[in-house]
């Protein structure tokens, strides 16, 4: 028992440890630097947590035109408007990631923007800037968050990352979402070279407190995702 006590002891110092030590990375890591370039595609990117998607077919129909539905139903996620509809423009195995959570799957996704709105309300875009790649859009979004029942707001600048996917029909869609604050790299092993442990625990608790929080789920027909 004494073994036990000491082992949870010692996993929940580190787990706070890490968690101060995000902190520190969001207030001084350097932020991202990737310049979308309608050639390069996904193949220029050095990018925590977006690993090109092997074998995806090109893109290169696309128009920033034809993305702008996507563009608006994203925005509309960070506006605690969730919807079914916006769901659509996500592929079934896609992720999203923040520094916080990692949600897998349509279903945890929903779960994860539906749940949002019972902690934050409304939340407004104050502005907004899109640029776009071959296979990948940049959304850098400045958004003010309304908390329930304190009465307080949060300014939130970040930079949201979507790779994109096209299906058999030609529609495009998205199959990682990665919103850093900030701008600021997510905690991740390829950034963290010589503490590669950081990085990498860092991620699998990302997904702990994602698969949490969407074990409930207020989405409407989540199970038809």
């Amino acid at each position: 028992m004494g073994v036990f006590r000491r082992g949870i002891a010692g996993v929940t110092t580190y787990y706070v440890g890490l968690q101060c030590y995000l902190v520190y990375h969001l207030k001084t890591a350097p932020p991202n630097n990737v310049q979308p370039n309608w050639g390069d595609g996904s193949k220029g990117m050095f990018h925590s947590g977006m690993e090109p998607v092997s074998a995806k077919p090109k893109l290169e129909s696309a128009t920033q035109e034809s993305r702008e539905p996507m563009v608006q139903a994203v925005l509309s996620l960070y506006q605690s408007k969730p919807s079914l509809g916006a769901m659509e423009f996500y592929a079934p195995e896609a992720t999203v990631e923040d520094p916080c959570f990692l949600f897998k799957g349509k279903r945890e996704i929903a779960a994860a923007w539906y749940n949002m709105v019972k902690f934050i309300p409304t939340s407004e875009t104050l502005s907004y800037k899109v640029d776009h790649s071959e296979d990948w859009v940049r959304i850098t979004v400045n958004q003010k968050y309304c908390l329930r029942g304190t009465g307080l707001d949060i300014t939130l600048p970040s930079v949201a990352y979507l790779t994109l996917t096209r299906t058999d029909e030609g529609k495009e869609l998205i199959i990682n979402h990665t919103d850093e604050w900030y701008g600021k790299p997510l905690l991740e092993r390829s950034n963290h070279f010589g503490f590669e442990l950081i990085g990498t625990t860092a991620r699998v608790f990302r997904r702990v407190h994602g698969w949490i929080v969407t074990r409930y789920s207020c989405a409407p027909n989540v199970r038809e995702l």
